[in-house]
């Protein structure tokens, strides 16, 4: 049993997250995330307002909602400096290992355009969602635009509005 807290305090060190149970109903996983991802042209804020329902049989959730590109000042000399807009997404969370994933594994599909900002393509996303030591729910992974998905990496989010 002396090998668990190594293991723990070794993950912490090496920036892997601690597996958080993610509750089976999505209790608490819902509501506003902020952060941002990379892109070639520079750093871009994002906000992610999400609901989570379940789906009847299925051990994974639905997740429904917006995501929001806004500008930051890290970004301010890339192409797009200024961009802002707003899409819908849809897609879902594992609430249980399944295959290669595992439980928290996050994927969603850009929807509909609210505010389509010009020269600005939405993008679909993968990563996961973990449990910070402070209680709030994190999202990382990486945005996926297409056929040119490698121009950006690195999108954390972490919830801060229920």
């Amino acid at each position: 049993m002396k090998t668990k807290p190594a293991i723990l305090i070794m993950s912490a060190m090496l920036g892997f997250p601690a597996s958080a149970q993610i509750p089976a109903t999505g209790e608490g996983v819902g509501g506003i995330y902020a952060g941002s991802y990379l892109c070639e042209d520079g750093e871009h804020g994002v906000v992610l307002d999400i609901a989570v329902s379940e789906i009847e049989g299925r051990t994974e959730l639905r997740v429904d909602g917006t995501l929001g590109i806004v500008p930051v000042l890290a970004g301010a000399n890339g192409a797009f400096a200024g961009v802002a807009g707003s899409f819908t997404i849809s897609g879902f969370l594992l609430t249980e290992p399944r295959g290669a994933n595992t439980a928290g594994h996050l994927q969603f599909q850009h929807k509909e355009w609210l505010l389509e900002p010009e020269g600005y393509g939405s993008a679909n996303f993968r990563g996961q969602l973990t449990r910070r030591d402070d209680g709030l729910w994190q999202i990382t992974g990486r945005p996926l635009a297409g056929p040119a998905s490698e121009s950006c990496s690195d999108m954390i989010a972490t919830r801060f509005l229920p």
